[in-house]
């Protein structure tokens, strides 16, 4: 039963490291584009969007990086690969040091995607456009709750 759960984490684990390779594919290929843009258009034709989103789609592909070698460290902590891996903002030893790491990289994510949306808008801000700014508020609130 134990190597069922574990081939499951590696499974989910490699998923997400697919999804990181091709989130983190895509924000190289926006930001290709936005250089495209302002190679062609120069400043007027707004490379800086492109840019922005190409940021918002790095920031998820580091979430998904995060919980794919977070959660190999913890059900995986003999793999020699992982050993090699020491940097200081990513040592997870439990589930908490995971979680609170996901959730920064999470609420880092959602403001973000709020500021891409406000330049989008065009100075036009509707009502749905508060639900980030509240999810944001909401996470950090539970967040230093948890610290707590």
């Amino acid at each position: 039963m134990i190597k069922a759960y574990q081939w499951t984490v590696l499974v989910i684990s490699l998923t997400m490291f697919v999804n990181f390779l091709f989130t983190a594919g895509l924000g190289v290929y926006k930001t290709v584009h936005a250089f495209s843009i302002f190679w062609i258009g120069g400043p007027q034709a707004k490379p800086g969007l492109e840019i922005i989103e190409s940021l918002d789609l790095f920031l998820v592909a580091l979430v998904f990086l995060i919980l794919s070698l977070g959660f190999m460290k913890l059900f995986y902590p003999e793999f020699s690969f992982l050993k090699k891996i020491n940097l200081s903002w990513l040592v997870i030893q439990d589930f908490y040091q995971l979680k609170q790491l996901t959730w920064n990289a999470i609420l880092l994510t959602l403001l973000i995607t709020f500021c891409t949306q406000v330049l989008k808008s065009n100075s036009v801000l509707d009502w749905p456009m508060l639900i980030i700014p509240g999810a944001v508020f909401l996470f950090s609130l539970s967040s230093k709750m948890l610290k707590h």
